[in-house]
């Protein structure tokens, strides 16, 4: 019995210090976007990645949707591949959501702070190629990226640990309309942090639905 409480507490133990790797990517090259959302932990022993190479729009009877083909690959093995059709219907119904979410979570800023703070950044790249076919518009417009860039990158490193030095660039094409870009992020973070701040959310978020439901036969 008491090597199975040893082999329990040394279980929570590595799962408590087990290092997840958050790989972000996305690219766009004219209109054709694609995105990849990859989870490893234990040096990519165990892996899941999400893709969606594929986004655009198309008509219906019910409005325009957005196409996005999604691919799953877990341990390399493309386990799953399916076209989503994005109606209006969907969308409406994901904004009032989120505004439901956004209520919830204005309580919880300061446990989403916490869990960024303990986000580390050790690649972060974001380089784009432009142009509008207009030498004065594009050198304008490249300003504004620039501006942009920099802004977003202020706000990443005021909220999660920066560990590299961000490469970014915005290279003008003078007599041609097009535009490519490509973001690239990798993020660390221990699965023990996540596990105790979504406990600490979770808690909290039952607490708040404990106190609406008390307070709702008195305001009846």
């Amino acid at each position: 019995m008491s090597w199975l409480i040893v082999i329990v507490i040394v279980m929570v133990i590595l799962v408590f210090i087990t290092p997840v790797q958050i790989m972000l990517f996305y690219g766009r090259v004219g209109e054709n976007d694609h995105v990849i959302v990859e989870l490893s932990a234990w040096f990519r022993l165990i892996r899941r990645k999400y893709e969606i190479p594929m986004v655009f729009l198309k008509q219906s009877e019910a409005g325009p949707e957005l196409v996005a083909k999604v691919e799953t690959v877990q341990q390399k093995n493309r386990t799953k591949e399916k076209i989503k059709d994005l109606t209006r219907k969907q969308m409406n119904k994901w904004y009032h959501n989120y505004r439901d979410l956004l209520e919830k979570i204005h309580d919880l800023q300061p446990m989403f702070s916490q869990l960024f703070k303990r986000i580390r950044c050790t690649k972060l790249d974001w380089h784009t190629v432009m142009g509008t076919g207009q030498a004065s518009e594009t050198g304008a417009l490249t300003g504004i990226i620039w501006g942009v860039k920099s802004m977003l990158i202020g706000v990443i490193s005021h909220s999660i640990s920066l560990r590299v030095i961000p490469r970014m660039s915005v290279q003008p094409t003078w007599n041609q309309a097009m535009i490519r870009t490509q973001f690239h992020c990798v993020l660390h973070v221990t699965l023990g942090h996540i596990i105790v701040v979504s406990a600490k959310m979770y808690f909290q978020l039952r607490k708040g639905r404990d106190r609406k439901w008390r307070t709702a036969p008195s305001e009846a």
